[in-house]
């Protein structure tokens, strides 16, 4: 090999070598300023600082190999009653070496889903999306959004004794608590009910008193979204977290500035109460995928940076499982 080639092939070793270097340095770095700032919170006993959001398609081993302090999960690992977690499913899955996780079960109380055990067909026979005529009173329009998910006027007797029901599964296999979905869909009847933040604000609260008393004072309660609704005192007095998405990211779009630190200014009143905030964004780039968790602990927030369809763990590089 001729002296200039091996000279020429010297330098681009040392260039790369200090590439490399320099961008391990730089990602260990960025690693560091979010990790010195990782937010702690004690939830029934245990103190947690991450968390991980997984409702379709659950896998059991992985749950139980994941390091994650928490983990909303479906009541069943498909949806459906057949697959529905017992309560030696849950106890295996929250066991982890040492220490124990904390398993949460998701339930929409503010929307019907037409694969739940509840469902009857002829509810929507002609799968047009709206209630045909035998169908209950409380059942109202499918969720546009959503195909199979349908509004519910939700302070209806029929449907809280639907929820109260679900809500037996979840205690009776012994998750540490429950993750309320759907808060918002009071938003969709404003217009015409006044009441209608009221009347969610009701029902969270007979929920929460509903498993408390069965379950014990440390059983968790956690809302998602309509954090408007934490300017009541008597809501965020009901809860011990919410859950709140797309707050710093849309998909991968920024989300309005304005909207941002409003829904800030709501979340902070619940770390002023010692409760917990957890914050699910949806982005796919890497930048602003490291911006969502640096934005989330700069606020005091725990994040996880996931994919919509929710159907595996994510654990990524700047914020890793401890």
């Amino acid at each position: 090999m001729e002296k200039k080639t091996l000279k020429t092939l010297k330098i681009i070793l040392l260039i790369t070598v200090i590439v490399i270097g320099t961008s391990l340095g730089v990602l260990l770095f960025l690693y560091y300023l979010i990790a010195f700032k990782r937010p702690e919170f004690e939830l029934a006993d245990e103190k947690i600082d991450d968390f991980a959001y997984w409702i379709d398609d659950i896998d059991k081993k992985q749950i139980k190999d994941s390091r994650y302090d928490l983990i909303i999960i479906d009541y069943s690992a498909d949806g459906s009653e057949d697959e529905e977690f017992s309560e030696d499913d849950v106890e295996y899955m929250k066991s982890s070496g040492e220490k124990k996780k904390l398993l949460i079960s998701y339930i929409s109380i503010g929307e019907a889903e037409d694969y739940r055990y509840y469902w009857e067909d002829s509810w929507d026979s002609n799968e047009d999306g709206e209630p045909d005529s035998g169908a209950p009173t409380w059942l109202d329009e499918e969720n546009p959004d959503w195909d199979g998910n349908f509004k519910v006027k939700y302070w209806m007797q029929g449907w809280q004794d639907i929820v109260y029901n679900y809500l037996d599964h979840i205690l009776d296999a012994e998750f540490d608590g429950i993750y309320m979905d759907l808060i918002d869909a009071y938003e969709h009847y404003e217009d015409d009910i006044p009441t209608s933040d009221w009347l969610m604000i009701d029902f969270v609260r007979n929920i929460s008193d509903y498993v408390k008393t069965d379950q014990g004072k440390d059983f968790l309660v956690f809302v998602q979204n309509g954090d408007n609704l934490l300017k009541n005192s008597t809501y965020l007095d009901n809860i011990d977290g919410i859950g709140r998405e797309d707050l710093f990211y849309d998909d991968d779009d920024i989300t309005d500035e304005d909207d941002r630190e409003d829904s800030i200014k709501n979340l902070k009143k619940v770390l002023k109460e010692e409760k917990t905030v957890l914050i699910i964004d949806y982005p796919t780039n890497w930048i602003n995928i490291y911006e969502f968790y640096r934005n989330c602990v700069d606020n005091g927030f725990l994040g996880y940076a996931t994919t919509r369809d929710l159907d595996t763990l994510h654990e990524r590089w700047c914020f890793p499982a401890t």
